[in-house]
């Protein structure tokens, strides 16, 4: 079978993990003997053919491009976002490439800056569509609902809702990895009729690497934060919490790239605690894990199924996160990690406390990690997709 995968950003272009998800579900539908077709956001227009999957790179017409919406004021995005919902001119040019290449479904990710015209065309075309929601960007164009301000922040934020639940309407499934953000949307009106699967991500293929000698000494605890160097995503609370740990038999390495990289840099350099990588290849990623006891996910705003929970149980390292969204159904406290009061800097240095004065008890915890990731299964995943149209 013919299937279309609609993101706004592939491989290279990587912000977050829906990116590496979509590649692990492109990659994975073409083991299992489907022909692929991506179409993703590009800097300039054109197809790049491969051995496994083909790329179509569209530029619809905006104020400005999607790749620089961060570099933009407020009051200037507010227009770009009413001009992202009906973008014309990115229906006609996914039409295009959805009448010549003919897929018979088509599976649908973050479509920002793509434009919430694609699910009508995927209905006037009569293509069976699945669509996978990975945060609240259908209620929030920012796609971001921080905790302690999870009222609309403007009428425009209530009337922006209601124009995507219009226009996306009822695909013929909905994948939600979390029952949070399941039930987020289903309490907001979307998708009324469509067929709604609670699929927790699969887990993307890290490659393998050796063990690694540590460089720390026995009884200290070696953490990890990987993600994107945001305020949401809470790595300055971490540091912060850190820095008035009583205990300093830990190391902290923090993996990422942001707007808040020069800043993160700058505090953590010359202290013995932390080492700051900034952007490491997926490709180097095992052998960070391997050096991990600990991985920290302390975000402030509600998360769906962070990717980084799923690699971290892939390399069987508990996870301390926090009880926010969809975490906790991935989290089990004492099994594979244990989770924290969001936003509660008291909360967090009490389980970090905990572990670094028992630093033995972690190693039981691996093996509950290393078992969460049976559930997390690509193939099986995908399996299940392909059979609810």
């Amino acid at each position: 079978m013919k299937i279309c995968v609609i993101n706004n950003l592939y491989p290279p272009e990587v912000r977050g993990g829906a990116e590496v998800m979509v590649e692990a579900i492109a990659r994975g539908l073409t083991d299992l003997n489907h022909e692929v077709v991506v179409v993703t956001l590009g800097r300039q227009r054109d197809v790049v053919p491969g051995d496994h999957v083909k790329i179509y790179h569209i530029k619809p017409w905006n104020l400005f491009s999607f790749f620089n919406l961060g570099w933009h004021p407020f009051w200037l995005r507010l227009p770009w976002h009413a001009l992202d919902v009906l973008n014309w001119s990115s229906r006609r040019q996914v039409q295009k490439i959805l009448e010549q290449e003919k897929p018979a479904l088509v599976i649908t990710h973050n479509l920002k800056g793509v434009g919430y015209l694609i699910p009508r065309l995927l209905r006037d075309l009569n293509i069976k569509h699945v669509h996978t929601l990975h945060d609240v960007q259908l209620s929030r164009p920012s796609g971001l609902l921080l905790h302690g301000h999870e009222k609309p922040f403007l009428v425009l934020d209530l009337q922006y809702e209601k124009l995507c639940r219009f226009y996306f309407g009822s695909p013929t499934a909905v994948v939600a990895p979390s029952h949070w953000i399941a039930d987020y949307h289903r309490t907001r009106g979307f998708f009324r009729k469509s067929k709604w699967l609670v699929l927790p991500n699969p887990v993307p293929r890290l490659d393998p690497a050796p063990p690694i000698t540590r460089e720390t000494p026995a009884g200290h605890v070696n953490l990890l934060y990987l993600g994107q160097l945001e305020t949401a995503k809470g790595i300055l609370f971490l540091l912060d919490v850190l820095d008035q740990l009583p205990r300093g038999n830990w190391m902290l390495r923090i993996v990422g790239t942001g707007s808040l990289a020069k800043a993160v840099e700058a505090r953590t350099a010359g202290k013995p605690c932390y080492r700051y990588l900034g952007y490491v290849k997926r490709s180097s990623l095992r052998q960070v894990f391997n050096q991990t006891d600990l991985t920290v996910v302390p975000s402030l705003c509600y998360e769906n199924s962070p990717t980084v929970i799923a690699e971290s149980f892939s390399c069987g390292v508990p996870v301390i996160a926090a009880d926010i969204g969809g975490i906790p159904e991935l989290v089990s406290d004492g099994v594979n990690g244990f989770t924290f009061a969001p936003a509660d800097a008291a909360s967090l240095q009490k389980v970090l406390i905990h572990y670094l004065d028992h630093p033995d008890i972690i190693a039981p915890m691996r093996q509950g990690a290393a078992q969460s990731r049976a559930s997390l299964d690509l193939k099986t995943y995908l399996q299940k997709i392909l059979d609810s149209v």
